[in-house]
């Protein structure tokens, strides 16, 4: 019998990934903790994360090095005093929520190459909504509550099938 293995990270993304949290000041344990978090639970190990989601992490990391890098900026002041905003902070993080979703939706269902554009039109396409950050609260949380649902859904099947291959 064939297992189904997660589309892993590649070297090039562990690379980079390090490379970023060395930059960021980042030792073992920082890095562990950022990854528990990242994956909600999942794990603590680079070696264990998936493609998509050392892509998300690496991505993520980038963004926080550059907006080091440019701290002292007027702009990012301002951006600062805006994301300081609870509403704002909780929206951004429904927001990604519901990326994460999708991408793992996706990933069930063996597409590893998505896009983030092509992500945050399945989540316009589900929440009828003409723009990714004109969905509403309520809006994400259903779609958030749907993918998820759609990700037990598909692993539920998996299941069934290893159960019936292996009666087979």
């Amino acid at each position: 019998m064939k297992t189904a293995t997660p589309n892993l990270r590649t070297t090039e993304q562990n690379r980079r990934l390090w490379w970023l949290a060395g930059q960021l000041g980042l030792d073992k344990e920082a890095m562990a903790d950022v990854v528990l978090e990242f994956t909600e639970g999942r794990t603590c190990h680079t070696s264990e994360l998936t493609f998509l989601e050392c892509r998300e992490l690496t991505e993520f990391l980038q963004g926080t090095l550059i907006g080091h890098d440019r701290r002292d900026s007027r702009a990012e002041r301002t951006d600062q005093k805006r994301d300081g905003d609870p509403d704002r902070v909780k929206l951004d993080r429904q927001r990604k929520g519901v990326i994460r979703a999708i991408y793992r939706w996706l990933e069930l269902r063996g597409v590893t190459n998505a896009s983030m554009d092509y992500v945050k039109a399945i989540a316009c396409r589900a929440a009828k909504a003409d723009s990714f950050n004109r969905i509403s609260p309520d809006a994400l949380t259903r779609v958030y509550a749907e993918f998820c649902h759609k990700q037990e859904s598909l692993s539920a099947m998996r299941n069934v099938e290893l159960g019936i291959a292996m009666q087979n």
